[in-house]
């Protein structure tokens, strides 16, 4: 708590010193908004950074295919469900939500096989699960 006492009389003293040596209001506002970005930089920063880091990482079988057939049947499972009217348009996309998602899940389990069959064949070790657990755990 003293610490930011201290910290925020620092700046009081910085901004009126400021104020006293520039006439010039352009360059005292170019440097007071440094100092406020600065200030705010320092004072708000992330809570969890290992989230961000986590944020970043993507699986490696992950395709703009599989994306785009996500939002596809994702699209089609909101129509479907919206639908409340009429029941044979219902059915119909009922079938072509379950057929959608079918293909989709189809089309994921694939993926996924391909990726896993490609590391093994590229890894250098004998034992491809060495290197998994290191990821796991960050140890690489």
């Amino acid at each position: 708590m003293e610490e930011k006492e201290r910290y925020t009389d620092e700046i009081d003293e910085e901004l009126s010193s400021q104020v006293n040596e520039n006439t010039d209001i352009g360059q005292f506002t170019v440097k007071l908004e440094k100092i406020i970005l600065t200030t705010c930089n320092d004072i708000c920063r992330q809570k969890n950074p290992t989230y961000m880091e986590k944020k970043g990482r993507t699986v490696p079988w992950w395709t703009v295919t599989l994306k785009i057939m996500r939002k596809r049947t994702n699209a089609l499972r909101r129509r479907y469900q919206r639908m409340t009217g009429n029941e044979e348009l219902r059915e119909s996309r009922r079938n072509q939500y379950t057929k959608a998602k079918k293909e989709y899940q189809a089309e994921n389990q694939r993926e996924k096989i391909s990726s896993w069959k490609h590391y093994c064949m590229t890894t250098t070790q004998n034992n491809p699960w060495n290197e998994i657990y290191k990821l796991a755990i960050n140890k690489t």
